[in-house]
């Protein structure tokens, strides 16, 4: 297994040098727990629910996914609807997502499997999730937190990048990503690292980094800092508040079924 690559955080107020690397990896999850304290975009509904919600957002935005769900619960409201639909039945429901039909394709394959090996219902274990249609590691390991509270890191691209920013792991693929990171954080904070890294990566630690916004600056090993706020700071801000609270109006707008 590769070395993790040390870091170091630089001397303020309320951090101490002498905290190991698990303490301070803790307390930057803590904070950013604090600044960004909403659920995951696809944390909604029930585990079936949650589970189609994350097998529609491959390479598809939370949003465009949480917009078609309402329609798509509606006409398919489990397991067993989507066992007895046909893929020309679902496709009406998810044509403005990317891979639509491949992806109906994978939603009645789903269905069937879930009803035939599982009793309809959602298994929880990382193991049996990947046996499904359509789900691989990063879907089972978005679900696991969400739908069961059980400890997984899914590694999608802001995860990947803000943790080598920060120096957590030494790494080139999401799969070296995710095995260093299980080795590092502790089983009752993997629960938290999409929720917090998600919308982080997205709005402060872009590719580039608007490190004067940013909760967790002075945690950070990174050396091209842009710590001087811009002229227009206050609408870039005011956008990402915007942004936050269309996503927490999509969630609302998934009513969770029994």
């Amino acid at each position: 297994m590769a070395q993790h690559q040390k870091f170091v955080i630089p001397a303020k107020a309320g951090i101490n040098r002498s905290e190991n690397q698990q303490e301070i990896v803790i307390d930057v999850l803590n904070r950013l727990k604090k600044a960004f304290p909403e659920q995951g975009g696809l944390a909604i509904g029930n585990s079936y629910q949650c589970l189609v919600a994350v097998l529609l957002s491959a390479r598809t935005r939370d949003e465009q996914v949480l917009k078609l769900l309402p329609a798509l619960f509606d006409r398919f409201p489990d397991a067993h609807a989507l066992a007895g639909a046909s893929k020309e039945e679902i496709l009406p429901y998810i044509s403005s997502i990317g891979m639509f039909r491949q992806k109906a394709t994978h939603l009645v394959a789903l269905g069937i499997m879930l009803c035939d090996t599982f009793g309809g219902e959602v298994p929880k274990t990382m193991e049996e999730l990947i046996q499904l249609p359509g789900v691989g590691r990063k879907t089972a390991s978005v679900l696991l937190p969400y739908a069961f509270n059980k400890p997984a890191i899914a590694v999608d691209t802001h995860v990947h990048r803000v943790t080598k920013r920060l120096g957590w792991v030494k790494s080139h693929t999401p799969a070296s990503t995710e095995t260093q990171l299980l080795e590092l954080i502790p089983d009752e904070n993997k629960r938290i690292v999409n929720q917090v890294f998600v919308p982080f990566g997205r709005y402060i630690c872009i590719k580039n980094p608007r490190c004067w916004a940013c909760p967790i600056a002075d945690a950070c090993p990174y050396t091209q800092k842009n710590l001087e706020r811009p002229k227009h700071a206050d609408k870039i801000m005011a956008g990402i508040e915007e942004k936050r609270a269309e996503m927490k109006r999509l969630q609302k707008s998934v009513k969770k079924l029994p």
